[in-house]
């Protein structure tokens, strides 16, 4: 893989993180689009620094390693499963309260009736 292959890397960090696109894509706050671009081979469109560097911290990869395809994906060689030892929120939690957000009101109450067991 060549520094070129950047769509590549996002793919592969994305999948190593067990994301879809869509998600992804919500927890960096871009359009689906946007990230099926990103790895699209054929339209090449990169995504903003800024966004690159969300896209490693959601996915647990190496900033450097995304951005330029140096250095390991991932330090020790694996993504960590968990961020409770810095008791930050995992990225399914990030995705399952941005989706929460965008309920409406009776909806969300209605889902936390469900998930209390009410």
């Amino acid at each position: 893989m060549e520094a070129t292959d950047i769509y590549l890397r996002i793919k592969q960090a994305r999948e190593h993180s067990g994301l879809t696109q869509s998600s992804l894509a919500i927890m960096v706050g871009v359009k689906r689009s946007s990230a099926n671009q990103w790895e699209s081979h054929t339209l090449r469109k990169e995504p903003s620094t800024g966004n690159l560097i969300k896209i490693a911290e959601i996915t647990g990869v190496s900033f450097e390693w995304l951005a330029t395809g140096r250095g390991e994906m991932v330090w020790g060689g694996r993504i960590k499963e968990s961020t409770s030892e810095y008791n930050l929120p995992t990225p399914r939690e990030i995705l399952l309260l941005k989706l929460f957000k965008n309920l409406p009101e009776r909806k969300q109450k209605a889902l936390i009736e469900f998930l209390s067991g009410n």
